[in-house]
């Protein structure tokens, strides 16, 4: 049975629940704000036939026709820190937040690990799936642990890096485990005297143009969404998923020759 206060729409537009902003409607939509309320949706005897679509910040979906079936809306929320020591925090998040927000979070506190992972569209829930990355930084840098319910048996499971298969852009979630975990939360190792990392890109130059000789985890936060700013337009403005492009991957054996042959344009 479902609970009366859980926030169910039908036939509802998805325009605001996609960074794309493409109007097609869902059948249903729940607002999952609570893992019981995951577990009653799961366990509903009237949505068990039903196909479930499990929506974040809808930063990397891009809506081509009506959504049929269900449409399960990630808001689980919360910031935990579960213990600390000299070095490092470590912090609970729940799979709903926004990512850029928990990021900015953490730069006002100081703590290093994801300031080069600043303004990446999309929920912390969406993170470990594919592993984001960006300006020599990726997430497993940071990553702790995370919590999952199987669709299936209901039950939680934890997640340690090693179980994820942590690639470049790839986890077990988009692979062997695909569709059949809920993720309610994700844990980091943040580092409380962080190693700024800003050889990657126009990081470099972006601080030293605002005149920053010992940056912080701020200044590289600011100059990591100065860069972003510059390159991509604003969902608010113009509907987009971030960057989400691959760099081509090759062998050693195939870098060496490209090298050798063009010499100017391998670094």
């Amino acid at each position: 049975m479902i609970p009366s206060t859980m926030i169910k729409k039908d036939n509802v537009s998805l325009q605001t629940y996609n960074t794309f902003g493409i109007d097609v409607n869902a059948d249903r939509l729940f607002i999952i704000e609570t893992v019981d309320e995951l577990r009653e949706i799961l366990q509903d005897e009237s949505l068990k036939e039903e196909s479930k679509l499990i929506l974040g910040g809808g930063s990397n979906i891009l809506f081509t026709q009506p959504v049929k079936g269900v449409v399960l809306l990630n808001r689980l929320k919360g910031i935990e820190i579960l213990k600390e020591d000299d070095e490092s925090i470590f912090v609970k998040v729940g799979a709903g937040e926004v990512w850029h927000q928990f990021v900015m979070w953490a730069v006002e506190k100081g703590f290093g690990g994801i300031e080069n992972l600043s303004l990446i569209p999309g929920s912390v829930g969406a993170g470990p799936m594919q592993n984001i990355g960006a300006y020599g930084m990726e997430l497993k840098d940071s990553f702790y642990e995370l919590e999952a319910i199987n669709l299936s048996t209901l039950e939680i499971q934890k997640f340690s890096a090693a179980d994820c298969k942590f690639g470049y852009r790839e986890s077990v979630f988009k692979n062997e485990l695909k569709n059949q975990y809920f993720i309610t939360s994700v844990s980091f190792r943040l580092t409380k005297h962080p190693q700024l990392n800003t050889s990657y890109g126009a990081i470099s130059q972006e601080l030293t143009s605002r005149g920053v000789i010992f940056p912080t985890v701020k200044d590289v936060s600011k100059a990591v969404i100065n860069i972003r700013q510059s390159k991509l337009p604003d969902t608010k403005i113009l509907g987009n998923s971030g960057s989400f492009f691959k760099n081509p991957e090759v062998s050693k054996e195939q870098y060496e020759a490209i090298k050798e042959n063009h010499p100017n344009v391998v670094a």
